[in-house]
């Protein structure tokens, strides 16, 4: 007849089977993916009136390039279109974390944060309806109560803030607003910037020699912009420069700057 193991035995086995079992536990838990959301959201000011670089929806040449420079490091923009001196306004106050297109000049080094790595190289140039003012070949040669038709709140570069002094600046919202003014006489010459200025006579339906480029006003980079008021500001442009340059060795800059309408 045989003898059933004393309770004690019995408990003594479930343990020791139980600790044997402890390793392989281990083992297959710590191949188990951990459910953690390591993305990073952050607000930014599109400007809503720049395309083909910012549209009236927040869309163009810049959201592309900022949502795949920020793709690389995780973070997840979400855009705000709005008008351009909302975006400087809200950047000042620390509502939004960035705001784009901005110029690096002396009117923006200061109140901004910017980072090393331009988002765009851009060119403005003076514009005037074809055969009238042809004396003037450069912005020195514009004379005093000059009419210059120009988007309101745009930096043009240093040189032409130590001029704008000497100008009667009409200041509009939209680049087809400038177009038809200075086709109408009703301004002498307006400052633009090339591609937007191309973008906007093909969506008016005109030709470009309805208006003459005469000569450059300012060659140089807008930025995406950092607020002050941002606890991560300075982390965010070190990404987004990291981004940007990633984007540029890849040929995905590039290409982005081309398809994009």
């Amino acid at each position: 007849m045989s003898k059933s193991p004393a309770p004690g035995a019995w408990i003594c086995t479930w343990l020791l089977s139980h600790l044997l079992a402890l390793p392989s536990l281990a083992e297959n838990t710590a191949q188990l993916p951990l459910p953690l959301d390591t993305s990073i959201s952050i607000r930014l000011g599109a400007e809503d009136s720049w395309p083909p670089y910012s549209d009236e929806h927040g869309q163009g040449i810049s959201t592309e390039l900022i949502k795949a420079a920020f793709a690389k490091s995780g973070v997840i923009p979400n855009f705000q279109a709005l008008p351009y001196a909302r975006v400087l306004h809200d950047l000042s106050s620390g509502k939004i974390d960035g705001g784009y297109n901005v110029t690096l000049q002396s009117t923006t080094k200061n109140r901004f944060l910017f980072g090393k790595t331009p988002l765009l190289t851009v060119e403005s140039y003076w514009f005037f309806r074809p055969d009238t003012f042809i004396g003037i070949k450069r912005i020195e040669d514009i004379p005093v109560k000059f009419r210059v038709g120009i988007i309101r709140d745009y930096e043009y570069g240093d040189i032409y803030e130590q001029h704008r002094h000497r100008f009667t600046e009409i200041q509009l919202t939209q680049q087809s607003q400038i177009i038809r003014m200075l086709k109408q006489g009703r301004i002498d010459a307006a400052v633009m910037f090339d591609r937007e200025a191309e973008f906007a006579l093909n969506k008016m339906g005109l030709d470009k020699s309805v208006i003459d480029k005469r000569f450059l006003n300012h060659r140089g980079d807008v930025y995406l912009a950092f607020s002050h008021k941002s606890p991560r500001a300075l982390w965010l442009a070190q990404e987004f420069d990291k981004g940007l340059l990633l984007l540029k060795e890849s040929g995905e800059y590039d290409r982005i700057l081309t398809d994009t309408k």
